[in-house]
């Protein structure tokens, strides 16, 4: 087999540590003589190792943002009155219910 050829032209961050100490990390990566691309996956302390992951090109980081803004103003978007019922108190009480699910799998 092939040795795999990559660059890690540059590291943005780690989003979580294992105990090993594997680091799922985004960075823009070159691989082989590819265009480089956003790299979403796990690495060894010494980076010499890598666990499955998932490349994005600009288009496709730009469109997961997009999401992942809509995601996160879902959690702290205040309840709205679709009802039309101008006498229903609209204010946010903060209680669980009104949380997405998402926002919630931390107490599951």
């Amino acid at each position: 087999m092939a040795k795999l050829s990559y660059d890690i032209l540059e590291k943005f961050g780690a989003l979580s540590t294992s105990k090993s100490g594997w680091e799922l990390q985004l960075n823009f990566v070159q691989w082989g003589e590819n265009k480089p691309k956003f790299d979403l996956r796990s690495w060894s302390p010494d980076n010499s190792k890598m666990g499955k992951g998932l490349t994005l090109s600009h288009d496709e980081i730009v469109a997961l943002y997009d999401v992942l803004t809509k995601v996160l103003a879902a959690e702290h978007a205040p309840v709205t009155d679709v009802t039309g019922n101008d006498d229903v108190d609209t204010q946010p009480d903060n209680t669980d219910d009104d949380k997405p699910k998402w926002g919630r799998l931390d107490e599951m």
